[in-house]
């Protein structure tokens, strides 16, 4: 038996074209370890190319220590949440890549041979090409509908990335505060030891009541526990920074505070950030892009209602030798099939994803205004601890030395100096809170259009 010269042309269009759009296969193990850094390292990239809401590109050196922007450039690098997310948002790019194509061509080829043939008879073959045609007539709105898909990927990381670096500045703020903290604790409870060494040897010589001594030990057992409290909270936040900036847990960093300003936005500013929010916002943005694909769905399903129309081209033997060429034309009547529902369905899911925006922009202008609220309160909170301020310092100066001069006993210079340690504790705290709140507002906020781009660049996503 022998192939005829068509049958060896289509055969061979069937294999180049098979092998021209295959890709192979390689293999990748798992890890079998983890891959948290033991320490920080250098970053192959331009940082000054790093846009995030409320960070100045600057450069990085971890040697000098990390400062705020540090340590959001650090996390959106290191993030091991986030490069699970870029792999993910790559993969959802190609499926939108993909759906966008346009159907290929088929083609069919078949081969009768006689099992009983005198030398009259021939081997029967035909082979046609088909093409869907109403494919073309609906791939502006799936091509489209892919488009706005993978710019919703793009934009949802984005939000993502936006996200950790939020995380990662609220826990700098959280672990630098405790460190803070925790070093006044640790001057005070050494000074108070040191005293109560003092009274112990005065009590054993006989100079020294028991009572005294006893409230001694009460006032230097609260500063023990207020500082180990201390010491839990810093281990807490330092321990959840460290794993958002994908480094070991036993990592001690090196914070430092930086140049980071501490000034809300007026009622005017906020007020036209409110308004320009949704050209702002990834997540907002993402949204749009995920209405627009739903609407060329919705558009697709309505042009999918017109009947599906096939043409081929055939060509043919017979087992007597006889060639035919012709054509074939198929029709699909899909309004038959339940087309109208499709379109339905299609609808009310771009129904729910415009309630979905809705709900966005809502909650977008509630958490705003929350946060402005609470600064607000705040602002005012740590006016009157400024004020006082002074008052608690002169009152702490004049302990100390009425104590010195032995004016003062121990139990009311050791109340004294808890109470102005706890006037400082809580200016820190205060302080902090107000930080974190402008961090929040910033990321609520957003940043203008040609900033919205991602930190990381796009050579740099994949592993």
């Amino acid at each position: 038996m022998h192939l005829w010269p068509t049958s060896r042309f289509l055969t061979a269009c069937l294999l180049v074209s098979s092998l021209a759009g295959c890709a192979l296969y390689h293999a990748r193990p798992l890890p079998q370890k983890p891959d948290l850094q033991a320490g920080i390292r250098p970053l192959h990239m331009d940082v000054r190319d790093i846009h995030l809401p409320g960070l100045k590109p600057h450069p990085f050196d971890p040697a000098k220590g990390l400062d705020m922007t540090d340590v959001a450039i650090l996390a959106v690098v290191n993030n091991p949440a986030l490069r699970t997310a870029r792999a993910q948002a790559h993969a959802g790019e190609a499926q939108a890549f993909v759906a966008g194509l346009l159907p290929g061509p088929q083609i069919n080829y078949s081969l009768d041979h006689p099992t009983r043939q005198g030398p009259q008879y021939v081997s029967a073959y035909s082979a046609g090409l088909a093409y869907e045609l109403t494919a073309l007539l609906a791939h502006g709105a799936v091509r489209a509908a892919s488009r706005a898909t993978a710019k919703q990927v793009d934009l949802d990381l984005l939000w993502q990335e936006w996200q950790v670096a939020q995380q990662a500045r609220l826990l700098y703020v959280d672990c630098l505060t405790n460190n803070r903290k925790l070093a006044l604790l640790t001057r005070l409870r050494t000074g108070m030891q040191q005293r109560y060494q003092a009274e112990q040897r005065a009590y054993a010589a006989g100079n020294l009541a028991l009572d005294s001594l006893g409230l001694d030990l009460a006032a230097l057992q609260n500063v023990e526990l207020l500082t180990g409290s201390i010491g839990t909270a810093k281990n807490v936040s330092c321990r959840s920074l460290n794993e958002i900036l994908g480094l070991q847990p036993g990592v001690v960093l090196n914070l430092v505070s930086g140049k980071e300003t501490d000034i809300t936005p007026d009622s005017t500013a906020l007020e036209h950030a409110l308004t320009e929010l949704p050209h702002r916002r990834p997540d907002l943005l993402a949204l749009q892009y995920g209405y627009k694909s739903q609407d060329e769905e919705v558009w697709r399903a309505v042009l999918a209602q017109f009947p599906g129309i096939s043409f081929g081209i055939n060509r043919g033997q017979d087992t007597s030798d006889v060639h035919t060429t012709g054509f074939s034309v198929s029709i699909n009547f899909p309004f038959l099939s339940g087309g109208a529902a499709a379109v339905h369905a299609a609808a009310a899911t771009r129904d729910a994803l415009w309630q979905q925006y809705q709900q966005r922009l809502d909650e977008a202008l509630s958490e705003v205004r929350l946060v402005q609220a609470d600064i607000g309160v705040l602002n005012k909170e740590l006016a009157s601890a400024k004020r006082a301020a002074p008052d608690a310092k002169q009152m702490l100066t004049g302990a100390q030395a009425a104590y010195a001069r032995g004016d003062l006993t121990a139990p009311a210079y050791y109340d004294l100096s808890i109470a102005a340690l706890n006037s400082q504790l809580a200016h820190m705290d205060i302080q902090a809170q107000r930080q974190q709140l402008q961090i929040a507002l910033e990321t609520l906020l957003g940043l203008p259009p040609q900033d919205l781009q991602h930190p990381v660049p796009t050579d740099e996503k994949q592993p």
